[in-house]
């Protein structure tokens, strides 16, 4: 995976570059940048748990239409817990890199938060694992849908807690 701050500081116009060289504002644009790299790596990490819960919303319509009733309020349930997830991931707060903000997150807690969010993909990509092994067991062994789910579950619980460990750095509250 490329690291997204490394490609935002390559992609730096010409104006960008001349604010670079301004004393005081250098160390702006620097937080600036970082604050879209951040911004841009939440976005895709939501995109990709949409996706995720996506199939998780495809297996539910395989099993309605095989009449497989048993196992959709689990299904249905874990699709409503990525939903929450997504929409978090998606809607939190930005490191705000005003000139002179009341709050200021700097470079280097920004840094962190790029770290926090880099370890989320990590969990991420076993819960998209996860969920095409449900697709499989859907289709195959539905006996096995409520272990899978299960899984699933736990990792989404992880991945909560990372990002809810993240929003706590953000406000200093984290101990």
């Amino acid at each position: 995976m490329v690291d997204i701050r490394e490609k935002v500081e390559e992609d730096r116009g010409i104006l960008k570059k001349i604010q670079l060289l301004i004393p005081g504002y250098a160390g702006y644009r620097r937080r600036e940048d970082i604050r879209i790299a951040d911004n841009l790596l939440r976005i895709q990490l939501a995109d990709k748990l949409k996706q995720a819960r996506q199939d998780v919303e495809g297996c539910r319509r395989v099993l309605v239409e095989n009449y497989e009733t048993k196992h959709l309020e689990k299904i249905g349930s874990l699709s409503a817990q990525f939903q929450k997830i997504e929409g978090d991931l998606r809607h939190a707060e930005q490191g705000y890199s005003g000139i002179s903000p009341a709050l200021q997150i700097k470079e280097e807690e920004l840094n962190k938060l790029y770290e926090f969010d880099y370890s989320m993909v990590t969990l991420i990509e076993g819960i998209r694992e996860e969920v095409n092994a449900l697709k499989t067991v859907v289709n195959t062994q539905p006996e096995k849908i409520p272990e899978n789910v299960s899984k699933i579950r736990q990792m989404l619980d992880n991945f909560d807690q990372t990002f809810k460990r993240r929003i706590k750095f953000i406000t200093g509250t984290e101990v």
